[in-house]
């Protein structure tokens, strides 16, 4: 076998993997990348990038990465709820207006892959990793099998990080988390023209569940519609019915013609919606990063904030220390695993936690009415989904606050029946906070207070 020794080895080219690579190869390191297929790809995930991951972009001068591709600015949110709506802006600080970007998956992966050709100090290979290499208690590389050769060749680095995607070969080893799926999105490509508000990802919180619509490139806007439940829909006529005969007539007006001509051409693609807490294995010389290591509901579209992140945070914590050093390097992993929770705590919470709203009718209601009310009750909300504020406690100040909102609603003709829907909203709302805050690591006395209420709404 041949030997290759590196100061980081990573599993996986995507936007965790790529810019990784990039970053730490612009620091200085010895960086080896290895990745399965390296032709441009065609999914529906990574599609839409917070103001909050365009930030970590910047940070790391790789903003030029979302050049060039036909990527579209977002400014804010449309929010759609039977016959209203209501416009959001992105946050503005200081003179600074943020905004977000919209492309084509594959288009951001060639941009990343590319750059990587021109970094002297980062090599790119096309290999299947089989297996994880150990010696006296530690991982020291990778044993992967070459696309063109088909020869099992070994890497030595001193820190192996698996970027696998979501189907991650490796999580096992490196995690105790366990991959649960929530609900389906269908994706559909449906023309970029006559959008209710041009430059906004569009919220409609249609029935059973919410539905997205956001800009791709200058002439198609991604439409994706969720399902609800753990088994993929499957492309019928009965589906086809269903699309347009529930889901379309609840769309925007202005939306729903090219809807039903997308549906007509029937180009479907469903990918599940994933849910994978942080929940790492300190093992020494190795670690975990982007959807390998934590997943969350992609109806926020935060998945490429929290990995743009956590290569920000990584790549600080080691640019700069001797790798050879095992207790240097080990300090700095269990480093980034609790600041991992600190930076992307908000991120994950509100994505799934808005999920479990919008499957609840009156919490659902709560909320846009709530939204509604403009001014800090919108504006505050919106910096949490842009990712430009990450206060877990701003996000519980107005999860609460909607939930009560509804609460009040109801109370105002306090029979017995809007008492027990007061009731069960507020437990409802309990239902889908606790367990996500209990997956962030929260202190001591905020932990037993989340196991005390989880008993007490068993």
């Amino acid at each position: 076998m041949n030997n290759n020794k590196f100061d980081v080895c990573i599993i996986g080219a995507g936007v965790a993997g790529g810019t990784l690579a990039a970053y730490l190869g612009a620091s200085g390191k010895k960086v080896m990348v290895i990745e399965k297929m390296m032709g441009e790809s065609d999914k529906i995930i990574g599609e839409l990038l917070q103001p909050g991951g365009v930030e970590m972009l910047h940070n790391m001068n790789l903003q030029h990465l979302i050049e060039g591709i036909d990527a579209q600015i977002v400014t804010g949110y449309g929010l759609f709820y039977k016959e209203e709506r209501i416009q959001v802006s992105y946050p503005t600080k200081e003179g600074k207006v943020f905004t977000g970007r919209g492309f084509r998956y594959g288009k951001f992966i060639s941009s990343i892959r590319k750059n990587l050709k021109s970094i002297p100090n980062v090599t790119v290979v096309e290999g299947n990793v089989i297996e994880l290499i150990e010696a006296e208690g530690k991982v020291i590389g990778v044993k992967y099998i070459d696309k063109h050769s088909d020869e099992e060749i070994f890497v030595e680095a001193y820190l192996t990080i698996a970027c696998d995607g979501s189907g991650s070969l490796f999580r096992k080893k490196l995690s105790d988390a366990a991959q649960t799926v929530s609900s389906h999105f269908l994706g559909l490509e449906v023309k970029n023209e006559n959008l209710p508000y041009h430059g906004h990802g569009h919220v409609m919180l249609l029935d059973p569940s919410p539905c997205l619509c956001y800009p791709i490139s200058s002439e198609v806007c991604r439409v994706l519609i969720d399902f609800p439940t753990t088994v993929a829909p499957r492309k019928s006529e009965e589906l086809v019915t269903y699309l347009k005969e529930k889901i379309a007539p609840q769309f925007p007006e202005e939306i729903r013609q090219n809807l039903l001509m997308a549906i007509d051409e029937g180009k479907f693609k469903i990918m599940p919606a994933s849910l994978v807490p942080a929940r790492p294995k300190l093992i020494k010389g190795a670690i975990l990063l982007g959807d390998s290591f934590n997943m969350r509901h992609p109806l926020t579209g935060g998945g490429m904030t929290v990995a743009l992140t956590d290569v920000y945070t990584i790549t600080n914590l080691i640019k700069n220390i001797d790798l050879t050093n095992d207790q240097i390097l080990t300090s700095a992993i269990k480093e980034f695993y609790e600041k991992h929770h600190y930076n992307n705590a908000s991120i994950n919470i509100l994505a799934d936690a808005l999920y479990g709203v919008m499957l609840d009718p009156q919490l659902k209601q709560a909320c846009f009415e709530y939204l509604k009310r403009g001014n800090g009750y919108a504006a505050e909300p919106i910096t949490l989904l842009s990712a430009i504020s990450r206060k877990r406690s701003t996000l519980l100040k107005h999860f609460f606050s909607v939930a009560f909102f509804g609460v009040n609603d109801n109370l105002k003709y306090p029979t017995p029946s809007n008492v027990g829907k007061a009731f069960n909203m507020i437990k409802n709302a309990l239902q889908i906070l606790n367990p996500l805050m209990l997956n962030e690591q929260p202190g001591v006395v905020v932990k037993s207070a989340l196991k005390v209420t989880e008993a007490i709404l068993k």
